[in-house]
């Protein structure tokens, strides 16, 4: 396995990694964890959906601890921005005893303690941890390949006088608006849908119903619980969604994709790892394709945000943060937050009007329209419909 030595790392941080893993070595020195993790290694996927072993296949709880250890520092390139991310779903990958063990699996340090998601708490604080540090100055070992790397764009992008500080920095960039390198379609046509985000698009064949319905073969998505109960989750029953899915070299700005006003957002806290059917979710021609079963995302840290249009209904627009994920920040529009908790007054917002933003990892916004309001993903000749790769 690679590391990035601690030694490495400024003191503060080694002794934060240090407190972290003395932490998680205590948690799963209890042979109750222990034999909790070893029944998620029992049923390991053998083989994963590219043909190759899994590296996860048969490995103890200190490979486990030990992945995390050089996780912490570890610093994406261009060429491999998902770094450790992937990987670490190989563990999980159509394993329902792995994502019981991260994510809902209790335990406690002690008899005098109380029972509570040990491990799923543990991962909480290293995620946060390790958002300091890719707020850190220590974090920007590899900026400037990313800068010079051709996807980047970096002319379309406002460049901080004397650079970057961190590569939360550099990945929360603002676009420079001297260069109109987003230009909005149609901005006084109500009727046409913008992308949220730079993002690959696909539209979710899932069927959204107010509560999961059972003994239905069709894959569904519950709108009581993506939306954690808001009055306006009836208003999309029946109705269609799309993922916008961003990559880490994507901007990681996300934006309104229709005119109207946000009448409710609230952030929901969640799990943030356990995609299972990682052969659909990172198949590299298709991230995020139609054939995933979008509804995990009713469980994962994520925000919601309902636009009123003039027109043509509700918008619902769901960033959803995934792995490292632990900040989905609002944004602000002539002086008053995108976030607009339930009975607040209306905000106004334009298609193109920044929403939010996310810090480092992997993440998706689902876009939710009224049933007979948006029926396909189209666009005028001319437009851009993705980038070509060079063969090698």
């Amino acid at each position: 396995m690679e590391t990035e030595p601690i030694e490495k790392v400024k003191k503060f941080e080694n002794d934060k990694l240090a407190s972290l893993i003395r932490e998680l070595r205590e948690i799963v020195s209890n042979p109750v964890v222990e034999a909790a993790y070893n029944d998620a290694i029992a049923n390991v996927h053998p083989i994963l959906w590219t043909g190759a072993p899994n590296p996860w296949k048969g490995q103890t709880i200190d490979y486990f601890v030990e992945y995390f250890e050089s996780w912490f520092a570890f610093l994406p390139q261009p060429a491999g921005g998902l770094g450790k991310i992937v990987p670490f779903t190989y563990f999980y990958y159509n394993n329902e005893s792995a994502f019981y063990f991260l994510n809902e699996f209790k335990s406690r340090k002690s008899p005098d303690k109380p029972y509570t998601t040990e491990i799923f708490d543990w991962t909480v604080k290293f995620i946060k941890a390790r958002g300091e540090f890719m707020d850190s100055e220590e974090s920007l070992k590899y900026i400037d390949s990313w800068i010079k790397d051709p996807s980047t764009h970096i002319d379309d992008f406002i460049v901080p006088q004397g650079g970057f500080k961190s590569f939360n920095q550099f990945f929360t960039r603002e676009l420079k608006p001297s260069a109109n390198p987003r230009p909005i379609s149609k901005p006084d046509d109500d009727s046409v849908v913008v992308a949220s985000a730079d993002s690959e698009i696909n539209f979710i064949e899932s069927e959204l119903t107010l509560d999961t319905m059972m003994d239905i073969k069709s894959r569904q998505i519950s709108m009581n619980e993506l939306l954690k109960g808001s009055k306006y989750a009836a208003e999309f029953v029946g109705g269609n969604a799309i993922s916008c899915v961003l990559m880490p070299n994507n901007y990681h700005r996300y934006h309104a994709p229709v005119t109207g006003e946000i009448v409710e957002s609230v952030e929901i806290p969640g799990i943030y790892n356990g995609i299972m059917d990682g052969e659909d979710w990172f198949n590299i021609f298709n991230v995020g394709e139609s054939t995933t079963d979008f509804s995990i995302f009713e469980d994962f840290h994520r925000a919601y945000f309902i636009i009123k249009t003039s027109k043509y209904g509700y918008v619902g627009v769901v960033p959803v943060g995934l792995n490292t994920i632990s900040a989905i920040k609002p944004s602000m529009i002539n002086k008053s937050s995108t976030m607009v908790p339930p009975g607040n007054p209306p905000v106004k917002v334009k298609k193109g009007d920044e929403l939010g933003h996310f810090a480092y990892g992997g993440s998706l916004n689902i876009l939710l329209f009224q049933k007979g309001a948006f029926s396909s993903v189209s666009v005028l000749m001319g437009q851009r419909i993705g980038s070509l790769s060079a063969l090698n």
